[in-house]
């Protein structure tokens, strides 16, 4: 009997600033006869992802592009489209989903070269990973959120880096549900759009108007999962005129159309949406 566990826990108060929620997911079963099961496809979230590892390697699936994650401890940056997990047999995955402004914190690698890759995270973040990995081998999820954030904490007393510009952007993106212009926010932060342009690209990964749109359509879907209303009036709610504009910006990122994302969208996919579309 295939069985799914997939499981949530917020951070605590001192890492709010830098981690959205902790998952762990966990898939046992024949995967040759649950093949959907082991599959999940996920719309970008506009997050930073690092992922702990403990059986198997991923085969990561972007817009046709098959790439494998064989590293115990990986970060993954910025999606830009929608793209898909092949997880292993006898699943266990920790995954720390990240809030946009935090990699860079963590990483000297430009974090635009990340988009829509994955790399080894021991290497490129931190050595001490790797023995964090192997502490948490075999432990419930209560135990390896106490271990990262330990570790996390760490990394963050040491760096002390006060917010610039860009993370209030992406705190008035946020709070805006994703329905706010470029200009709009330039304005609002009282710098140049060209600039804004730049040093968000540069700390984020997307451009603003790329990570704006990845916000609404992200909340769009998850209002629609979550009470079945008409497409059409959940659209003058997020500013959509008409629904050509909206199925226009959705294919763009998903390569597909809403009423089939949702016939391949698993319990995963929507406890995802469900945690950041908050």
């Amino acid at each position: 009997m295939a069985t799914h566990e997939f499981i949530t826990k917020a951070p605590s108060k001192l890492l709010e600033p830098y981690v959205y929620f902790y998952f762990q997911q966990k898939i046992s079963g024949d995967r040759l006869k649950n093949p959907h099961l082991y599959r999940q496809t996920t719309l970008p979230t506009g997050c930073v992802f690092l992922g702990f590892n403990f059986n198997g390697s991923l085969v990561f699936d972007y817009r046709d592009q098959i790439g494998l994650i064989d590293y115990p401890v990986y970060i993954s940056g910025q999606q830009d489209c929608m793209y898909a997990m092949e997880m292993p047999q006898d699943s266990d995955l920790f995954g720390v989903v990240l809030k946009p402004t935090t990699a860079c914190r963590l990483t000297r690698i430009p974090i635009n070269e990340l988009r829509n890759f994955a790399i080894e995270a021991n290497y490129h973040l931190d050595k001490s990973l790797k023995e964090l990995h192997g502490k948490m081998m075999g432990s419930d999820i209560n135990s390896r959120v106490l271990l990262f954030e330990q570790w996390l904490g760490s990394q963050v007393l040491k760096q002390r880096q006060d917010p610039v510009f860009t993370d209030w952007a992406v705190e008035e993106i946020i709070n805006r549900k994703g329905i706010i212009h470029t200009n709009t926010l330039a304005r609002t932060l009282k710098v140049s759009e060209r600039h804004l342009q730049r040093a968000f690209k540069e700390r984020i990964g997307l451009r603003p108007h790329q990570y704006a749109t990845i916000v609404k359509v992200n909340h769009i879907v998850n209002d629609f999962n979550r009470t079945k209303a008409p497409l059409i009036d959940l659209l003058c709610q997020y500013e959509y005129y008409d629904k050509s504009h909206f199925r226009k910006q959705f294919r763009a990122i998903t390569h597909t159309t809403l009423s089939s994302y949702m016939g391949f969208q698993n319990d995963a996919a929507q406890s995802f949406l469900k945690q950041i579309a908050f």
